[in-house]
């Protein structure tokens, strides 16, 4: 890649961050996501807010930091990419060796991967289950020495709670 294409597509990436940059100060400037939420809402009491002013509340924090969480990814790509720059190897998949083709760079300055090997990742990246299934087990199964003959119904239910005390139990103190 000839010098004067580097300088433009640096120039491109140093733009670029700046602007992401200004994203992450308005995010995180005063009342932002850097101070306690009660602060950011400029309220002096939550007694005559409806329940579902909260909820709203909430929804737009956290909308915010999913934000400036993809704010910042983009941010360390862009030093990434520049940090290749720097190397001599920007225009140069990390992945496969291949050089990347102006078009997707002019398009993706902060992109470090041809196009077959980011295909390959967000194929490996991308689940069609929920993460948090990974962590459950799986549900308790009744071993055939445990299994019973009878029910437990409403009348076994109550003799196992009552085992407890009732409000029967209870005696007033004169």
């Amino acid at each position: 890649m000839d010098r004067n294409r580097l300088q433009r597509l640096q120039a491109l990436l140093e733009q670029e961050k700046r602007e992401l940059l200004a994203v992450v100060d308005r995010l995180t400037g005063p009342g932002g996501l850097e101070s306690p939420q009660d602060e950011a809402d400029r309220e002096l009491s939550a007694y005559d807010n409806h329940p579902a002013d909260y909820g709203s509340q909430l929804y737009e924090r956290s909308k915010d930091l999913g934000l400036l969480e993809a704010v910042r990814l983009q941010i360390a790509e862009i030093d990434e990419a520049q940090e290749a720059i720097l190397a001599g190897n920007y225009g140069i998949c990390q992945n496969c060796g291949e050089s990347i083709p102006e078009q997707r760079l002019l398009a993706l300055p902060s992109t470090v991967l041809c196009v077959k090997c980011k295909r390959e990742t967000e194929r490996e990246d991308a689940s069609p289950r929920p993460v948090e299934e990974g962590f459950l087990e799986p549900p308790l199964e009744r071993q055939e020495s445990e299994a019973t003959d009878y029910a437990f119904d409403q009348d076994d239910a109550w003799e196992e709670v009552a085992r407890f005390g009732t409000s029967s139990d209870i005696v007033e103190k004169p």
